[in-house]
């Protein structure tokens, strides 16, 4: 009877997948099957590539070699600031290819995902910290790393200068980007949105503010 494949939580696919266990010069590793990240302390995820021509059954006695399913991500660094006071610097792995939009996944792509924690290192540690976002208050990133601008919708956007303030008191000044239909471009309709996280755009940072813990609103002028 065949055996069933393992289930481990990889970080880079930020979800549960079949885990490939595989022997490589009398050592041991664990992978993930779909993306290739080795579940190993210590080691590399580095899987060789099958070779052109190599579709057909391995010989009788011979395990396939492993295909290279390796999903290419970047690495970048942000600011994150916690409900308990807490701020530090965090490096997460982001897709080049988003599913929602043109270009690479951002920061706000995974802040408004499903799932609920988001897999970081820290600096100085080598682990991998799992933070609960709606624990998050803010993350503060480059312009560059803000939400992506659809060329298509420019045309659809209204630029709206507003100040924040926070729950713990803190104040910030910006603007917010909304898109949409005519007739459905105002604050209220961007605020009662279902992201959970709203990307306020100051003079130096990108801030992406969790609205569960802005206190309120003051509109700007223009």
């Amino acid at each position: 009877m065949e055996t069933r494949p393992s289930f481990e939580f990889c970080p880079r696919c930020h979800s549960c997948q079949p885990i490939l266990e595989i022997d490589e010069g009398g050592v041991s590793d664990r992978r993930c099957r779909t993306c290739g990240f080795s579940l190993a302390p210590g080691r590399k995820a580095v899987i060789p590539v099958e070779p052109a021509g190599a579709e057909g059954p391995a010989p009788a006695g011979q395990p396939r070699p492993a295909v290279d399913l390796a999903v290419p991500v970047r690495s970048a660094t942000f600011t994150f600031r916690t409900v308990d006071g807490m701020s530090f610097e965090g490096t997460l792995s982001l897709h080049l290819n988003a599913e929602k939009h043109q270009g690479t996944e951002t920061v706000l792509d995974r802040l408004n995902g499903p799932n609920l924690f988001l897999p970081l290192r820290v600096s100085g540690d080598l682990h991998v910290v799992f933070l609960n976002k709606i624990h998050i208050v803010r993350v503060d990133v480059p312009h560059e790393e803000g939400a992506p601008v659809d060329p298509e919708d420019v045309a659809e956007t209204n630029i709206q200068p507003i100040k924040v303030q926070l729950i713990n008191g803190e104040r910030l000044q910006g603007t917010v980007r909304i898109d949409g239909p005519s007739g459905r471009r105002r604050l209220s309709d961007f605020l009662n949105t279902q992201p959970a996280f709203l990307p306020l755009v100051g003079p130096e940072l990108v801030h992406l503010l969790h609205k569960r813990f802005i206190t309120r609103i003051e509109l700007l002028r223009s």
